[in-house]
């Protein structure tokens, strides 16, 4: 639309004979190209960065270490809760769509066990579905995750009408079936955080400014990932120190000790893991 504007106030600067074209519609001819030009750099670029986020997703697979996507609405603090968390140096801001590309990092929780925890772009009501585009890339890590830490800014007028957008676009971008954890942040702003989070069942209330609530918080995501996987024992014979490097790998090992039929082992696993060290099992 600007451009149009602007090729119709060009065009009244110069004058032609009946039928030819205007100085102004030759500019606006001009800018349109240069804009289409631009518009499909940047569309290459997504691609590539598409391929590059698949890949890595590929590898977050394989380590078989659980996901962990902060969501939330925009401004709710998600950066500030990664930071707090992980120390990632995340910017933040006080302003819409502060972050607008994915972050991850390595989190080690209570017992040893590590997860890898992600903050992704904030979410408005109505999304454009032209954002929703340009951010797929950055989304898909949400459809994939583990767990979504849902972050909801306790001292918002509305924050129900935050929540119920959000999980909206969780629905639009195929991750509403994807497990949710409630944090309801700035409990240093105000007392809603604590009396939402007493009224929802496994929600959280807590201050990514100041640290409060942040340890129970830990305990709750580790009792939530905890359930998806089994503890089992395993006896490991000592020549097969690879076997014993996959459990490391693939679990978090809560006790190991040395006997006289191999090393003992008891982890927490995954079904496909278990399936994977089934000649080692002592128990179920």
């Amino acid at each position: 639309p600007r451009l149009r504007g602007r090729g119709s106030q060009l065009s009244q600067q110069g004058g032609g004979l009946l039928g030819n074209r205007g100085p102004g519609e030759t500019q606006l001819e001009v800018d349109r190209r240069r804009l289409v030009r631009r518009i499909h750099k940047l569309e290459a670029e997504l691609r590539t960065i598409a391929g590059h986020r698949a890949t890595q997703r590929k590898a977050r697979k394989r380590s078989k270490v659980p996901t962990v996507a902060v969501v939330g609405y925009t401004n709710a603090g998600k950066s500030t809760l990664l930071n707090r968390l992980t120390d990632a140096g995340v910017l933040v801001e006080d302003r819409l769509f502060a972050t607008l590309d994915a972050t991850t990092r390595r989190l080690e929780l209570p017992g040893g066990r590590n997860v890898l925890l992600t903050d992704t772009v904030g979410f408005v009501q109505k999304l454009p579905h032209q954002l929703v585009e340009a951010f797929k890339s950055t989304l898909e890590v949400v459809a994939e995750a583990d767990l979504l830490l849902h972050v909801v800014d306790a001292s918002a007028f509305d924050p129900d009408a935050q929540i119920g957008a959000v999980r909206s676009v969780l629905v639009e971008i195929g991750a509403g079936d994807v497990p949710e954890l409630l944090v309801w942040n700035k409990a240093d702003r105000t007392p809603e955080a604590a009396r939402r989070a007493g009224l929802s069942t496994g929600s959280v209330a807590v201050s990514a400014l100041t640290g409060d609530g942040i340890d129970d918080l830990l305990a709750v995501l580790g009792d939530r990932l905890a359930g998806s996987t089994a503890t089992v024992d395993l006896l490991v014979p000592f020549e097969r120190g690879d076997v014993l490097a996959q459990v490391h790998r693939e679990g978090e090992v809560v006790e190991e000790r040395a006997t006289e039929g191999g090393m003992a082992v008891r982890a927490r696993l995954d079904e496909t893991a278990v399936g994977h060290l089934t000649p080692y099992l002592v128990s179920p």
